[in-house]
């Protein structure tokens, strides 16, 4: 007789979309290492990137700041652990943070409803490492059959916006006449020896303030984070903070982590007046698989990231998920 074979019982039942503006109130910087490569450039300037952008019909490339998402995705993840007074730990020795990790057959951080690991992501666990063994069972068995599922949010790079762009080209008379200078503005910086005097100079690029970004996280929703299981309530901490479903608890988590970003900076030199950004031009869809919807519905539109949070507190859209899926 073969022993039955532990798996993750999942599905995919709905899908939120958060489109954004993100506007930079102060010139802010993530890096590149290209300027160091060029004679006579900037010590240091950002990220940038040939785009195509279609003004009056007419394509235009023209090189463009950029925003990683895997930059605001850190930076929102790293508040949030804090935030949350998390365990940090390594695997390297080097960088700290707090990760969800499979090691043979444990699991380290192993709770259900930890909002940073099920949000912005953990290793992967191997299924084959947690199958019932002359040993006997896994005591981790529960976590992957009942209580595991992928990344819920998936942040996409963000690029200067198709408005700002087009305006651009008008106050520039032609988007010919459009270059990187017109992103970016340098900044003299100095370093002062404290016993010599002597003094360091270097020149920084940086994205100037006002330049206009568009952003979106797409957040996937599973059957488990709207029909709760006992296996995971039992080895849940956070239990108590979920008030009804999981997945209204991790989209506001997502939110909060970006009421952070906003209320703290992104990129380097932050503390030094780098980085500041607000989010503007909200709006929250969604789409529910399980009902077989293909479209994407609009939630809420606003202008602050805290209007949307008390939006998903009182939607009803988990409640629409759990009449189909919870049956």
């Amino acid at each position: 007789m073969g022993t039955e074979y532990i798996s993750p019982q999942i599905r995919l039942i709905g899908v939120a979309e958060l489109d954004f503006t993100l506007i930079a109130k102060s010139g802010f910087l993530i890096r590149s290492g290209r300027a160091k490569e060029i004679m006579g450039a900037a010590d240091v300037e950002p990220l940038s990137i040939a785009k195509t952008y279609i003004v009056d019909n007419r394509p235009y490339r023209i090189r463009v700041p950029y925003i990683p998402g895997s930059s605001l995705k850190g930076r929102a993840r790293s508040l949030l652990e804090v935030a949350l007074g998390l365990d940090l730990h390594t695997t390297d020795g080097k960088i700290y943070y707090h990760m969800r990790v499979s090691r043979s057959n444990t699991i380290v951080h192993d709770d259900p409803y930890c909002p940073v690991d099920n949000v912005f992501g953990s290793m992967s666990v191997q299924p084959q490492a947690f199958q019932p063994s002359e040993e006997g069972t896994s005591p981790y068995s529960w976590f992957v059959e009942k209580c595991w599922a992928p990344t819920r949010a998936i942040f996409r790079d963000l690029f200067p916006s198709q408005e700002f762009i087009k305006q651009l080209c008008y106050a520039k008379g032609g988007c010919e006449s459009v270059g990187f200078d017109d992103f970016v503005e340098e900044k003299s910086e100095n370093r002062i020896d404290r016993v010599t005097s002597a003094a360091d100079p270097r020149t920084i690029l940086r994205v100037r303030p006002d330049v206009e970004f568009n952003g979106s996280v797409a957040f996937l929703i599973f059957d488990l984070d709207v029909c709760r299981r006992k296996e995971c309530d039992e080895h849940s901490k956070f239990k108590d903070s979920i008030k009804d479903y999981p997945a209204r608890y991790y989209l506001t988590s997502l939110i909060d982590s970006l009421i952070l970003v906003e209320e703290t900076y992104i990129g380097g030199s932050g503390t030094r007046g780098y980085g500041n950004l607000k989010f503007s031009n909200i709006t929250l869809k969604f789409q529910n698989l399980a009902k077989g919807e293909f479209e994407l519905r609009e939630i809420v539109r606003a202008n602050r990231l805290f209007d949307v949070r008390k939006a998903i507190e009182g939607a009803t859209v988990f409640e629409e998920l759990r009449g189909v899926a919870c049956k």
